[in-house]
């Protein structure tokens, strides 16, 4: 074999296995870019478009002021989103919960069109509804897992909501327990 020929046939490999490198790291990326808000809904972004998923009837809150994309994943042809979603109470003003805040974890489950499949979501914390973290923040999140526990004083329970990334499509589950008499 010439010279020229072993530079060929090495320029080719080295041009295959770039494309094959660059092709699978870009089916490895997240498919979705961010998460915003707009009143009661959330927007979804992936790199060429934007979806939106309104939660007017399901979220306690005056309007979403944050959304923040936890986790995502995909299994078994849908793409699994967990969520933290925060809002004012009311509009504002003075009274009970005048300055309160909710706060949601939200887990979705989109099929291969960006549609909504099934959906779960849990209170985390509340004002009007009087639920707060047995923490000092909301929720933990390590190795991949996340885990909340709250008090929910009207019910008078204590739960503990995790989440397993690695497998998101029954990675939800809330366990509960009842507060113990003072």
């Amino acid at each position: 074999m010439t010279r020229k020929r072993k530079l060929q046939m090495t320029a080719a490999i080295l041009a295959f296995l770039a494309f094959f490198c660059c092709s699978a790291l870009s089916q490895q990326s997240d498919p979705v870019d961010r998460v915003a808000s707009e009143g009661k809904s959330i927007l979804v972004y992936e790199p060429a478009q934007q979806h939106k998923y309104d939660f007017t009837s399901e979220l306690k809150l005056h309007a979403i002021e944050e959304a923040r994309l936890i986790f995502q994943g995909r299994a078994h042809g849908s793409l699994f989103l967990l969520l933290d979603v925060q809002g004012p109470t009311t509009g504002g003003g003075n009274g009970a919960c005048g300055a309160g805040e909710e706060e949601y974890l939200i887990w979705l489950d989109l099929d291969s069109q960006w549609q909504l499949a099934d959906r779960k979501m849990e209170l985390i914390g509340s004002c009007s509804v009087n639920i707060e973290s047995t923490r000092s923040e909301s929720y933990q999140v390590e190795n991949g897992k996340l885990s909340a526990e709250y008090r929910d004083y009207n019910n008078k329970l204590i739960k503990n909501l995790t989440y397993n990334s690695g497998k998101p499509q029954k990675a939800w589950d809330i366990e509960q327990r009842p507060m113990p008499e003072k």
